[in-house]
């Protein structure tokens, strides 16, 4: 059948992208002129500031530089009182303790060797057959590894079976073996244990031998046969120069071992020191637990203090006297007590600055965050909040100030939405001017325009079209044929039929329309349906023959309006097709001239409003 010749159908430009007018993108958004932002009165509503934040943190931090301040004057004065003399007592009185507690340690490393070799698999047996080279095997590596300097493994006659010592000056691992020593008879800690002798804490026994391969300080225990009988003696020692030496590297004083009588046996000095009175010595070792004792003596033009103590072994048994010296000219230390003194001060004010600092922190930054959150909010759209200003500083000034900043984007938020409504208002008026004046020129499509608006309205709701796009549906279906304004009269006003170069001429008013709404901004979010009214689905339409999918949804769904439309309705040059028949062209142009989808949507709309001639109730949807 023939259809009008103002229809022929569309789809629009997927490039058109929907844009909103300049400035009118968002009504809800607002630009902020500082020219409309007027200086306050500073006379008015202004308390002033009475305390600036820098005053608020400087009084705090002059405080407390003022009680540091005291607090090291005290321990400085401390300190310079502790004077020099005792400050050198006092380390040299220090060095004797961690002597003390090296020999501890030292005896303590003898026994675990000693230990390690007697009970390990083997040692008994190979004792009880004589067996030196298994005893070797057996106990040198144990010996190595614990950097124990002589080994003696004796028979029940106190004489030598194995034999191990290092060799002086020699490698690490460079021991020298023998056998048949006999000369640990008279020594009474072998004879304590071959006697099997047991004292409160074991029946082990340390003490200080000077023999022919040198002095050494051994410990001693029995070796024990399955049927746990005594089979020998062991001992285990380091000699008395590697002790002192040891003492000096941790103690950093030179080390001295005497006899009970006070004749020297080793020493660390480049020189022996002068023999201890002997009344000296005896008093050492009666008196131990009530005094300290200090001699006095020159090595070499250098001044030394000595303080002595008895070196004890683990019994409590005296088996010598240590001495531990220093040089007076020695740099002097503070003392412990001092050192926990300026620890202490230093950990204190330590802790109270940063206690300080955070309470000083805590005060200055809640209002600050208060005044944070409430710009987050405002920079999200929310003009509603305030900040509660409580102080009389540069804070509560900002808190006051952002306050009225808000209350000046509310009046500007307000005086531009309500320019915006006036001026969208303004825009559809004109719109509905220029559909007045199109009507008024072609009486041929009189009422036309506001009834195909109206049906394209319901069908994008039926097909689920966003509210807030309708408003863009609207507008370009008012301005579907806005550009025939373009076209002659003798064209747009002929009573018959076009010709070829007429409707050449026709087709273009969708380009026309392009033409004079693609430059105003506001319009483009509607320009699909005047561009694209006239594309066809199978790609037949014009005026750029898209099809498909191509063609945008709001052209689709106005093409079947817009047909409905022209053909119910009497024209100059024809009567109104049936109902009926216009049905049946519609569905029969489905995929050809129609989106399958949209008339599927139409007719659901059909009959819901137009079925029973109820199609003015449209217009009140």
């Amino acid at each position: 059948m023939g259809v009008a010749r103002d229809f022929d159908h569309f789809k629009p430009d997927t490039s058109l992208a929907r844009i909103e007018p300049a400035g009118l993108s968002n009504p809800g958004s607002l630009v902020f002129n500082p020219e409309d932002v007027k200086p306050q009165d500073e006379n008015v509503g202004d308390p002033g500031i009475r305390f600036p934040i820098r005053m608020k943190i400087t009084i705090p931090y002059l405080f407390l530089a003022l009680v540091i301040a005291m607090l090291g004057a005290y321990i400085v004065t401390q300190i310079v009182f502790d004077t020099i003399e005792e400050r050198f007592t006092n380390q040299l009185l220090e060095t004797r303790k961690i002597a003390a507690e090296w020999v501890v340690k030292e005896e303590d490393k003898l026994l675990e060797t000693l230990r390690l070799v007697a009970h390990t698999n083997g040692t008994a047996e190979a004792l009880g057959d004589n067996n030196a080279e298994l005893l070797r095997e057996i106990s040198f590596p144990i010996l190595l590894n614990a950097s124990v300097e002589a080994l003696e493994i004796l028979d029940e006659n106190s004489v030598s079976i194995l034999s191990l010592r290092h060799r002086t000056g020699g490698l690490l691992e460079e021991y020298d073996a023998s056998r048949g020593d006999n000369s640990f008879q008279d020594w009474e800690i072998v004879n304590l244990v071959l006697n099997q002798k047991v004292d409160q804490i074991g029946d082990k026994y340390a003490g200080i031998a000077l023999a022919e391969w040198g002095d050494y300080f051994y410990v001693t225990g029995p070796i024990f046969n399955q049927n746990n009988e005594l089979a020998g003696v062991i001992l285990v020692g380091d000699s008395l120069e590697k002790i002192a030496q040891g003492i000096r590297e941790t103690t950093i004083s030179q080390v001295t071992i005497y006899n009970l009588e006070g004749q020297e046996i080793t020493t660390t000095l480049i020189e022996p020191a002068a023999p201890l009175d002997q009344d000296l010595a005896r008093e050492v070792i009666t008196r131990q637990d009530d005094d300290s004792y200090f001699q006095e003596f020159s090595i070499a033009n250098i001044d030394y203090q000595e303080v002595i103590a008895p070196l004890e072994v683990r019994s409590g048994a005296d088996v010598g006297i240590l001495g531990t010296s220093l040089a007076k000219t020695f740099l002097v230390q503070t003392s412990n007590i001092t050192r926990f003194q300026i620890f202490g001060f230093a950990t204190t004010a330590f802790l109270f600055i940063i206690a300080a600092g955070l309470f000083i922190a805590d005060r200055f930054t809640k209002p600050l965050l208060k005044v944070v959150d409430a710009s987050t909010q405002v920079a999200a759209g929310n003009l509603d909040i305030t900040v509660s200003p409580s102080g009389n500083d540069e804070i509560t000034e900002l808190a006051r100030s952002f306050n009225e900043m808000v209350t000046s984007l509310q009046r500007s938020e307000s005086e531009l939405i309500r320019a915006h409504d006036e001026t969208i208002q303004a825009y559809d008026r004109t719109i509905e001017g220029w559909c007045k004046a199109l009507e008024l020129r072609d009486n041929v499509t009189e009422g036309h325009t506001q009834r195909v608006t109206e049906l394209t309205i319901l069908i994008s709701r039926e097909m689920g079209i966003p509210e807030q796009e309708l408003v863009h549906i609207r507008r370009g279906a008012l301005m579907h044929d806005i550009g025939k304004m373009a076209i002659p009269d003798s064209i747009l006003k002929k009573p018959g039929a076009l010709d070829d170069d007429e409707w050449l001429e026709m087709r273009k008013h969708p380009i026309y329309a392009y033409d004079m709404l693609s430059r105003i901004s506001y319009l483009t979010p509607s320009l699909a349906i005047p561009y694209c009214h006239h594309e066809k689905w199978d790609g037949s339409g014009y005026p750029r023959g898209i099809g498909g999918e191509d063609i945008p949804l709001e052209a689709r769904i106005f093409a079947i309006a817009d047909v409905w439309d022209a053909l119910c309705s009497d024209r100059p040059y024809r009567k109104a097709v049936p109902v009926e028949t216009v049905l049946k062209y519609i569905e029969e142009n489905k995929e050809q001239h129609f989106d399958p989808d949209v008339v599927d949507a139409f007719l659901v709309v059909y009959h819901q409003y137009l079925e029973n001639g109820s199609e003015n109730k449209s217009s009140s949807t």
